[in-house]
């Protein structure tokens, strides 16, 4: 959904925020891609019990299931099957997530409150505990714009402000769009107040993905800082 290779992510530190329940980091960590580094931070992760995440998991996958399968016309049955084929999916994914999350949390740390020591951290946008562009590379996936009627300017503002800040090169954020395929109606305003905030040091792009399941939701947000 964000228009990578895995050749370039090769050597970068990556954050995923929100990260969720999804086996990004997981997989990132693995020695195929060659990372350097994956990290995730979400409200989630101040969860130390693997059971009490699992089940919460298992209830909101589905919880989700049921929701799409009252309106499939809305998505794109393309990518996965049917509704069980999506399911078996998540599920995969979600089982490489909790199997690493396990890891993440039993293995002895050298100092318990080293909150970087963790790929995976308890953190909310719009305020992130991380050095300035500690990462190259951050994701944004399906909470900015998408919930527009949930979270307001002021929030969208901040967060892509810190975001910015704890990344060296670029933030990727999909989808920019509402539910509806439209984009808010402060956009504009948002990266015109943001690359005014910025000195104007960074460029804005609207690429085309091709990742599209619910149908219209095909648009990212690529913010570069200036070399």
């Amino acid at each position: 959904m964000f228009n990578l290779s895995p050749f370039q992510l090769r050597d970068l530190r990556i954050l995923d925020c929100p990260s969720g329940a999804s086996s990004f980091v997981a997989e990132a960590s693995s020695t195929q891609y060659q990372i350097k580094e994956a990290v995730g931070c979400d409200l989630l992760y101040k969860e130390d019990d693997v059971g009490v995440l699992r089940n919460r998991g298992k209830e909101d996958l589905e919880y989700m299931v049921k929701q799409l399968s009252q309106v499939p016309d809305l998505y794109d049955w393309n990518i996965y099957s049917n509704i069980s084929d999506l399911y078996e999916a998540r599920n995969t994914a979600f089982e490489k997530f909790i199997s690493d999350y396990k890891v993440d949390r039993l293995v002895t740390r050298k100092d318990k409150d080293e909150i970087t020591k963790y790929k995976y951290i308890h953190a909310i946008l719009p305020k992130l505990p991380f050095e300035n562009e500690k990462f190259d590379l951050a994701l944004s996936s399906n909470l900015l714009f998408y919930y527009h009627n949930m979270l307001d300017y002021q929030f969208h503002f901040n967060s892509i402000l810190e975001l910015l800040r704890v990344t060296s090169k670029e933030v990727r954020i999909f989808p920019c769009q509402k539910p509806d395929a439209t984009f808010p109606d402060y956009f504009n305003k948002l990266l015109d107040n943001v690359g005014t905030r910025m000195n104007n040091k960074i460029s804005f792009q609207i690429e085309k993905v091709s990742y599209e399941f619910r149908r219209g939701i095909n648009k990212m947000l690529k913010i570069r800082k200036s070399e």
